[in-house]
């Protein structure tokens, strides 16, 4: 007889699949709005957002429910105890990154890709150029630490492996839009965090 745990892991991992399609189609579509030279549609957008809201609630709901879990529950106590307290540590500092984001984004439409009207340069964006991304990576894994779930960690290592690629395709639009003030940016601000060297580009 299948359990009440067994019930919503098989609901996270049947769940998972549509999830992540939806993001690979949503980044195919912006990489052909980009290398049109457009900006991404608003349709697009919707769908990143679907897929990047998508993932952080199978994430958690993976995470919550101990899918796949790092270790059987005779040892509960002690070890969750030491994973739940390191995954919400890194999970406050992911709160703190976005909120620092959120703060000098100041627009919906911006954040959506619909207006890449300015660069923002300072604030967060001084020591990193994907403050949103950092802040998501660092809060998907920490929800793995927390649920100790190996799968939740599995689905936020290709949330990371699949956001780059888009990231990657962000940038080229990005050098489009704004040219030489952009390439000096990525000439002294790192992709992700300030412990990573910075992407050297030719200016």
């Amino acid at each position: 007889m299948i359990t009440y745990i067994q019930l919503h892991r098989s609901v996270a991992i049947l769940i998972s699949p549509l999830v992540i399609i939806i993001g690979i189609y949503s980044i195919i579509k912006t990489k052909k709005n980009y290398e049109c030279n457009q900006k991404r549609s608003k349709i697009t957008s919707i769908l990143c957002l679907i897929y990047h809201n998508g993932f952080v609630a199978i994430v958690s709901y993976s995470a919550w429910f101990s899918t796949w879990p790092f270790f059987d529950e005779s040892s509960f106590f002690e070890m969750h105890l030491f994973f739940f307290t390191f995954g919400a540590s890194t999970g406050f500092v992911s709160i703190i990154i976005y909120c620092m984001y959120l703060f000098k984004i100041k627009s919906i439409s911006r954040a959506l890709g619909f207006i890449p009207d300015i660069l923002i340069k300072d604030g967060i964006f001084h020591t990193s150029r994907n403050p949103q991304s950092l802040a998501r990576n660092i809060g998907l894994i920490s929800l793995a630490l927390c649920g100790r779930s190996y799968y939740s960690l599995l689905l936020a290592l290709i949330w990371i492996s699949t956001n780059h690629i888009y990231i990657l395709n962000e940038e080229k639009f990005l050098e489009m839009i704004f040219g030489k003030e952009y390439l000096e940016y990525c000439s002294f601000t790192p992709r992700y965090c300030g412990m990573f060297p910075p992407l050297k580009k030719s200016i």
